[in-house]
């Protein structure tokens, strides 16, 4: 048996025992379920007995109230009176209906009782009392109800004084007629009322007999259950026990050693390999314990190795996942690789504080050189070549005072630290430079054609190996453009600082180019306002001499208008557009034809004058118009008379003036 223990797998035993406790609790559960069961039935009649006394006892109040109900109806002589406690009767028997129906739901429908014999006594005396409360009560108040419509109308018609003394006499003997039969319902209402009270009564006792007998049966079955619960905890409790301490002692005992074994692997020690004596798990753990064992004896003569920096140590793992040896392996080639990383932080290093410097030395060059651009293009491009090792360089800046002639010149050429002083204009797209400010982007040539530029010294001349071209930019605009050139390589770092510079350069270039428009702009506002008071003043002049014509020109309407009025006393004067639609009249043709001023306004003097006579008036106006002078005659008939007139027609403008007009003297 022990060996078969032995054996068997780790998690067979504890599933062993797990199944027995398993068993065990299965028992207690289902023992309980049954207990429950059997409380619930209980509970299940208690409260039904309770429903039952319930509804008897409400059965009984709402009978009596009913009863009550009928002292309150024989009491009334009013009909409105009458129905309202009739409807009081009719909510008593819905209220006596609603608990006979209660007892009706617990033995047909709940079913919550197993007595024949209770439930065969209860069910008779609830059918005894329906019946003798809907066959016998109810047609009772029914009748009672008929009777006293009758006595109520009889009332009403005594009452009434129309009728005579011998029908009054007969109403009288009809009530009292109606008076003795309401004696007998009274008594019949008071036996049928008690027969059912009784009834009531006796099926409360009944139910109150159930409930104790409930009670007696409830406390044996929870005395019963609480004795067979109790036993079976207690054998399950003690059997657990022994499982436990069984099974434990088949567990803890290899595990001891286990746990010797890793306690001294932790403590640095290399302990002795483990007897396997277990085929199980532990046996299985044992066996993995030894060969992890040998693993770090071998894994520490490799650490040993590699700590007197013997980095070509060779060491196998224990396999593709082994984390301790591969990451002996990974330490071993991060160190051989640590020098190497190092030296690149540090060179790192030193190109960041070289760019920090730079960038603070040119901000000072920036600062010192004034606002002269060419003072600042000198000593940047100087400064720059020997900061980057470059040999030669040049500073190009947009010059946009004419907006039809953008371009760029070259404001500074430093070869050699000779400044060349040379005069270049570069429209953006030509050349390199030009491609640069076009495509806003640097330019980075490791191969130079060899007629873009030479190096002259005292040994010769050679040709360059780089170029570089950086724009400076503010705002996506292109301020300028870095011209470098060297015979070696420009790094990344140095291109990045040179970039930084000039977005720097591109700065300040603006500033100064802002600050010379500014000054311009002032000498030309300052210009411009002594124009502006010249003119001013001349304007004040014209002023004065177009106030002096105005002067001039109305005394002279003024003297125009004396004449007209003088001449209109003896002739009168018409002015015509060149269609002959009257312009102006004076008083004297006014009176010649009988007419308003303004009423003539709206007239053609061609067809006032001479009428349908279209030939003669043709032939005169050609002549008008074409500037010749005319006299004629014609007759205008008034009302009361004809009147003979000489007319003398005259041209007045030019052509092609818009206020020509035809002047015409009447007499």
């Amino acid at each position: 048996m022990r060996n078969l223990l032995n054996k068997l797998a780790v998690r067979f035993k504890l599933l062993s025992s797990f199944l027995l406790l398993a068993i065990f609790i299965l028992i207690l559960g289902l023992t309980a379920i049954f207990i429950q069961q059997s409380i619930k039935k209980n509970q299940k009649e208690t409260l039904a007995s309770i429903n039952l006394s319930d509804a008897f006892f409400e059965g009984k109040y709402f009978l009596r109230a009913d009863m009550h109900i009928y002292t309150e109806l024989e009491k009334t002589y009013d009909k409105n009176r009458l129905d309202y406690w009739w409807g009081e009767h009719e909510f008593q028997i819905q209220f006596f209906n609603d608990q006979l129906e209660k007892v009706e739901v617990e033995f047909l429908i709940n079913k919550s009782f197993d007595t024949d014999s209770l439930q065969t006594e209860l069910i008779a005396i609830t059918t005894a009392i329906a019946y003798d409360y809907d066959k016998k009560l109810l047609p009772v108040f029914n009748q009672f109800k008929i009777l006293k419509n009758q006595e109520i109308q009889l009332l009403n018609d005594l009452n009434n004084p129309k009728i005579d003394s011998v029908k009054r006499v007969r109403i009288k003997q009809q009530i009292n007629l109606l008076t003795e039969k309401y004696e007998g319902l009274d008594q019949e209402v008071t036996e049928f009322g008690l027969g059912i009270i009784t009834k009531l009564d006796r099926g409360k006792d009944l139910v109150r007999l159930v409930i104790i007998d409930i009670e007696e049966k409830g406390l044996q079955l929870l005395t019963s259950s609480f004795i067979i619960f109790l036993i079976f905890t207690i054998v399950g409790v003690l059997f657990s026990i022994f499982i436990a301490l069984y099974i434990s002692k088949l567990i803890t005992r290899p595990v001891n050693k286990i746990l010797h074994h890793v306690d001294l692997l932790g403590k640095g020690e290399q302990p002795k390999p483990l007897n396997i004596l277990m085929e199980d798990e532990f046996g299985a753990i044992q066996e993995s314990l030894n060969t992890l064992t040998e693993s770090l004896i071998r894994t520490s003569e490799f650490s040993k190795e590699i700590g007197e920096g013997n980095f070509e140590s060779d060491f196998k793992t224990m396999g593709a996942n082994d984390i301790l040896g591969n990451s002996l392996l990974h330490m071993r080639d991060s160190l051989n690789n640590a020098r190497t990383e190092e030296n690149k932080r540090r060179l790192e290093d030193e190109r960041r504080s070289w760019a920090a410097n730079g960038i603070g030395k040119f901000a000072d060059i920036m600062r010192q050189s004034g606002e002269s651009l060419n003072n600042l293009g000198y000593n940047l491009i100087s400064s720059l070549i020997d900061y980057v090792g470059a040999v030669q360089g040049a500073l190009f800046t947009i010059n946009d005072e004419d907006q039809d002639d953008v371009h760029y010149e070259l404001i500074s050429a430093i070869a050699y630290d000779r400044n060349k002083r040379m005069q270049k204009k570069i429209k953006i797209g030509e050349g390199l430079v030009g491609r640069v400010i076009f495509e806003e982007k640097t330019i980075y040539l490791k191969e130079i054609p060899e007629d873009y530029v030479k190096i002259t010294s005292g040994l010769g001349d050679s040709n360059p190996t780089t170029l570089l071209l950086v724009p400076i930019k503010l705002e996506n605009t292109v301020n300028g453009v870095i011209e470098l050139i060297s015979f070696k390589p420009f790094e990344p770092y140095q291109i990045d600082f040179i970039e930084k510079v000039g977005e720097n350069i591109a700065s300040f270039v603006s500033s100064i180019k802002i600050n010379e428009k500014t000054a311009n702009l002032l000498g030309e506002s300052q210009h411009k306002s002594e124009e502006l008071a010249a003119q001013e003043e001349e304007m004040r002049q014209n002023m004065e001499e177009l106030q002096a014509t105005q002067e001039e020109a109305a005394r002279r309407e003024e003297e125009r208008i004396q004449l007209w009025e003088s001449l209109g006393e003896f002739i009168g004067i018409i002015e015509t557009d060149l269609t002959g639609s009257i312009l102006n009249a004076n008083v004297k043709v006014s009176s010649i034809l009988g007419m308003g001023i303004g009423e003539l306004s709206t007239l053609n003097y061609r067809s006032v004058f001479f009428g349908n006579n279209e030939e003669k008036i043709t032939e005169l106006w050609n002549k008008v118009t074409s500037g010749i002078p005319v006299k004629t005659e014609s007759v205008y008939q008034t009302s009361t008379k004809e009147i003979n007139l000489s007319h003398e027609l005259a041209f007045v403008g030019s052509d092609n003036d818009a206020g020509a007009k035809i002047l015409v003297l009447i007499r």
